[in-house]
């Protein structure tokens, strides 16, 4: 693995506008499925060869979750949202950039407040999900032949994680975000893959509370993973202790480069 360490600085967070965000980031080159897998039991996400994870200094609110796949269940919502769903034709393949994607992409960002200040040029659209991807995976959802959703992932011997959806469906009853998940998570359970990565969640924001709804889980705090929500939606662990302290660096400048 080749490793590009970043200065990081603060900058305004996108969840919370009276905090800033501190991120421990990296452009990382050449990595193995052994150390992707690594990066990702340790809290770390990517886009493109860009890998981060916060490091924020007066919050600990953004948490790692993840499913083990073998042992989730289906809510009655998501049984719901697989059956609004159920005319939706589903293509897996490769991640193929195209500017119908693009355009898909940024009608998202407009019912969503939160993503307003994010990057909308092609370049960084494509930087950020269609180049440097060499475990990368994508889902192409269609109803009636026109492409109404996308979701990008990376797959592994032992790993499926969920990067980023957009979608722009005719009906918002349909729950395609949720559809998207659940296909995602099928994909992984038939293909013997062991964790299913979700992200970061924050129980205080609105937005990324769904993904607590996929359970049983596990969040990622101490340095180690333990069990967040049982197969019946109970919490075992309060939300007022749910927090993670990142104070080492995962990938450390030595030789040869090695992690942590």
């Amino acid at each position: 693995m080749l490793a590009h360490f970043i200065d990081s600085k603060p900058f305004q967070c996108g969840y919370f506008k009276d905090r800033d965000s501190l991120f421990e980031e990296y452009l990382l080159e050449d990595i193995s499925e052994v150390e992707f897998e690594y990066l990702l039991a340790h809290g770390m996400r990517h886009f493109g060869d860009y890998f981060f994870r916060p490091r924020c200094q007066d919050c600990r609110q953004c948490i790692p979750l993840r499913v083990r796949t073998d042992d989730f269940q289906r809510t009655r919502s998501q049984k719901r949202a697989l059956l609004a769903c159920k005319d939706v034709r589903i293509e897996i393949g490769k991640p193929q950039y195209t500017e119908e994607k693009f355009r898909l992409y940024l009608n998202h960002k407009k019912r969503f407040q939160a993503l307003q200040d994010d990057v909308e040029d092609h370049q960084n659209f494509r930087l950020s999900f269609y180049v440097n991807t060499p475990y990368g995976i994508e889902f192409e959802y269609y109803l009636n032949g026109k492409l109404i959703g996308v979701a990008l992932g990376d797959h592994t011997s032992n790993t499926f994680s969920a990067i980023y959806t957009f979608y722009d469906a005719p009906d918002t009853r349909m729950g395609l975000g949720n559809f998207s998940i659940l296909k995602q998570l099928e994909f992984a359970r038939h293909h013997g893959v062991k964790h299913f990565y979700l992200g970061y969640y924050i129980s205080d924001n609105q937005s990324l509370m769904y993904k607590a709804g996929f359970r049983p889980n596990e969040v990622y705090i101490d340095n180690d993973w333990r069990p967040f929500r049982n197969e019946k939606g109970d919490y075992l662990i309060p939300l007022n202790k749910l927090q993670w302290k990142n104070e080492e660096f995962l990938v450390k400048a030595t030789a040869p480069l090695e992690l942590a």
